[in-house]
């Protein structure tokens, strides 16, 4: 039962990985591909001001069900459950995704 558990919290994590990393942080990232912007020399710091801040928390909410659960197994087993490290461990590439990596310009 612990494997069944470990793959579908492991294939959740997968999932929430791959979902932070292909949304874009700024919703005019796609003039960055066109040809035109690429041989004006256009960077992400000349992108348009996005301050649409939905991206951080629609994908911090696909988060929050795999902390619950964790939470849970580790208040039921009395112990931390390996569950619990892999949300900690999501949580910090959502802070680095969103917070140390995102561009300061």
């Amino acid at each position: 039962m612990k494997r069944i558990g470990l793959a579908v919290v492991s294939a959740y994590a997968f999932f929430c990985i791959s979902l932070m990393l292909l949304m874009p942080v700024n919703k005019y990232e796609w003039m960055l591909e066109e040809s035109s912007a690429k041989s004006d020399g256009l960077t992400f710091c000349g992108l348009p001001i996005d301050n649409d801040i939905s991206t951080r928390f629609f994908s911090a909410a696909f988060l929050i069900p795999l902390f619950v659960f964790a939470a849970i197994q580790s208040i039921r087993e009395r112990e931390i459950h390996y569950s619990l490290w892999i949300a900690i461990a999501l949580l910090a590439v959502w802070g680095w995704r969103f917070f140390i990596y995102y561009p300061f310009c």
